[in-house]
């Protein structure tokens, strides 16, 4: 079998001329605060960005169900709508409400304080061991010395105030990784790398000085408020039937990333849980390569969605979703057009679709083990 990167019934080549205008292969997608985290499969904040400012009017509500690190939610809260968002790990939880908290002035002082004083206040403040997440593979992951210097940087966290004990955290997370032996993001596998704790300590202040900036962009803009739930996207019963005007997502590719997995270790340090993360992950990447596996059970718990969905959505509301095809057991999934049939059930109709090239360097999956290079965008109204 060829593999390819779109599988559909329709015509591609012509849903791929449509979709330039969704390409935005020039464009800057780490403005704001999008850059703060590194999280895999996250679509780029044009795309959000578009739909909001031609489907909705101020003030209407947002809604991504599979909210990651939060991009439709600050888009939204930019341009003036209110948003929602679910996820169910607590590393995309934390991005979320970090990247949409509202911040004075003074709070921007005080990070920029923290990054300037880090060095004379990490000397004189001694390992915790009792921060340190109690899981004998800690030692496979880190170095002694880096294990002591993360649980000293992190107990000065947890003595600031919120929302900046918030952000601290995040940009805690986010060099988690860098100052492990995990290859990267997407490849959850174990390299020989020298990390001293001055490495932690550089890598930190850098982005925190970086994240600061940032903020000063966005603190004197109108912000519209935001919720977040950490949530099973399947069920979200705190979101009323009929409120929501627009739908922005990008749901777990079938077949293509394991979330728990490449942000194992973050969890354990923000004392999030690994196993709710694992155990509700739609689409897992370890779930369905294993021997005679179908895509069955993806579409069971997507049509769930779906059907949260239709009963959330205004009448004249619509969804945008942005989703890769996959391939099964060696057999291609043609998940956009099963996608379209499902929410048609459910009465909500296609609109419009369009098919986007992925930029060659600006892919958020591993470019030399991953196959998309293409998405699909569809646009679907109740």
């Amino acid at each position: 079998m060829k593999r390819k990167a779109i599988y559909t019934k329709e015509d591609a080549d012509a849903l791929t001329m449509k979709g330039i205008e969704w390409n935005f292969h020039d464009a800057e997608t780490q403005g704001h605060l999008h850059g703060l985290h590194p999280y895999p499969a996250k679509f780029i904040p044009q795309i959000p960005r578009k739909a909001i400012e031609a489907w909705t009017a101020k003030g209407k509500l947002v809604y991504d169900p599979f909210s990651g690190c939060g991009t439709t939610l600050l888009e939204a809260s930019l341009l003036g709508r209110p948003s929602v968002g679910t996820d169910n790990n607590a590393v995309a939880h934390l991005i979320s409400r970090a990247k949409t908290a509202n911040y004075s002035s003074a709070d921007i002082d005080s990070l920029r304080s923290f990054a300037f004083e880090l060095d004379k206040r990490l000397s004189k403040t001694k390992p915790q061991r009792k921060l340190i997440p109690d899981n004998k593979n800690f030692h496979y992951w880190f170095s002694e010395e880096v294990l002591d210097r993360l649980s000293a940087l992190k107990s000065l966290i947890l003595m600031r105030p919120q929302p900046v004990q918030t952000m601290l955290l995040a940009v805690f997370s986010s060099i988690i990784v860098r100052v492990s032996y995990q290859d990267s993001d997407t490849r959850y596998a174990k390299i020989e790398r020298k990390v001293k704790p001055s490495d932690v300590d550089r890598i930190f202040r850098t982005k925190l000085i970086e994240v600061s900036t940032r903020l000063h962009e966005i603190s004197t803009l109108g912000r519209a408020a935001v919720s977040i739930h950490h949530a099973d996207a399947r069920r979200v019963p705190f979101i009323q039937s009929k409120s929501v005007s627009l739908i922005v997502t990008s749901p777990p590719y079938l077949n293509a990333y394991d979330y728990h997995k490449y942000h194992r270790q973050r969890l354990h340090w923000i004392n999030g849980s690994v196993e709710f993360a694992r155990d509700i992950e739609i689409g897992s990447h370890d779930k369905f390569t294993k021997p005679n596996a179908t895509p069955d059970q993806y579409f069971i718990d997507m049509a769930a969605c779906f059907s949260e969905w239709e009963r959330v959505l205004l009448k004249g509301g619509r969804c945008v979703i942005v989703i890769g095809d996959a391939i099964v057991n060696k057999k291609p999934v043609y998940v956009a057009d099963t996608f379209v049939d499902l929410m048609n059930a459910r009465g909500v109709t296609l609109e419009h679709r369009w098919i986007r090239v992925l930029h060659s360097t600006k892919r958020a999956f591993n470019i030399k083990n991953s196959r998309i290079s293409h998405e699909h965008v569809l646009l679907f109204r109740k």
